[in-house]
């Protein structure tokens, strides 16, 4: 596979999705512990008052006292399975700090590369929604027949949305606090019964790697990147889809839910109009309009063994 995977660790030093537990009782963190070459390494927590950790929902805000002002960091156990990915980190740096201050004020993610959304909340309710379109944020509908609910839970809003064959749910979360959210996880639940070409995954499919084995959904607009471990991209948008970090080595794998009708890999390779090299890139297109492209993949580190056909 590409020289992208090589040398990645678990040290704090280099790799990008480190992870962390947190012992937290009443409410409050007492333990905290980083994942160091899989092994729980257990981190010290200044008692003097230069370091404090705060539980907001499924996150866990850390801030320390700097020479220069303050860290803020933020960790979120996205999926409740008790480990904690690092998701924001800003610096505020103090009125008159002397010597060496660092030049990044703002979280690297500010720059919102994925979907952005903005909420109206009004007495902890979602009245209106926005989406960022070519830089324009967009009002999105809200039916008000009950087929369209969302609720606040913490820095966290939650939208459920009745479907022909069940209910889709979305979380978004302000990880930085600036107002602007992005998607977190999704969930597509099947009803008893459901007639018709339904999807067959139901659990929760992120937006985000982590260091373990994920489902990762693959949307049009959307950056999508894998992690350590084994993943799963699920794919349900018949769009221009991009993927990174897609390594058959690690077992990685295509999954088609697309709820069209696939019944398997020889029937979607029927589809396949094109298949082609451009650069580092590998490219299949299923006609003009549809499109997956593998960065960083290599014709003979992908195969039809790596693809998986659900619907």
């Amino acid at each position: 596979m590409s020289s992208r995977h090589d040398g990645r660790d678990d040290d704090s030093s280099g790799h990008e999705h480190e992870a962390f537990k947190f012992t937290i009782s009443a409410g409050k963190v007492t333990a905290a512990f980083e994942l160091d070459d899989g092994v729980w390494e257990s981190e010290s927590i200044d008692d003097d008052g230069s370091e404090t950790y705060v539980v907001e929902g499924t996150e866990v805000v850390r801030t320390e006292v700097k020479p220069f002002g303050t860290e803020i960091t933020r960790y979120a156990d996205v999926d409740g399975d008790g480990t904690y990915l690092r998701v924001s980190e800003q610096w505020a740096v103090s009125p008159g700090a002397n010597g060496t201050v660092p030049n990044r004020r703002d979280d690297d993610s500010s720059g919102h590369e994925r979907k952005a959304f903005k909420f109206t909340i009004v007495d902890s309710k979602v009245t209106a929604a926005f989406e960022l379109d070519d830089g324009v944020w967009e009002s999105e509908s809200i039916d008000d027949d009950g087929s369209e609910t969302y609720v606040v839970e913490g820095t966290e809003v939650v939208r459920t949305e009745v479907k022909p064959f069940g209910t889709e749910i979305t979380r978004y979360a302000d990880v930085d606090g600036d107002g602007t959210y992005l998607r977190v996880s999704e969930q597509w639940i099947v009803s008893p019964g459901a007639n018709g070409t339904v999807p067959k995954f139901s659990g929760i499919l992120r937006f985000s790697p982590t260091d373990s084995d994920d489902a990762i959904a693959v949307r049009a607009g959307e950056d999508c990147s894998g992690g350590r471990g084994s993943d799963d991209f699920v794919i349900r948008d018949a769009s221009h889809l991009r993927i990174d970090d897609f390594s058959s080595l690690e077992h990685d794998t295509l999954v088609f839910d697309t709820g069209l009708g696939l019944t398997s890999r020889e029937h979607l390779a029927s589809f396949v109009t094109d298949i082609h090299q451009e650069g580092t890139n590998f490219i299949v297109n299923f006609g003009s309009d549809v499109s997956i492209t593998l960065v960083g993949v290599q014709p003979d580190h992908i195969s039809w063994d790596d693809v998986s056909v659900l619907s």
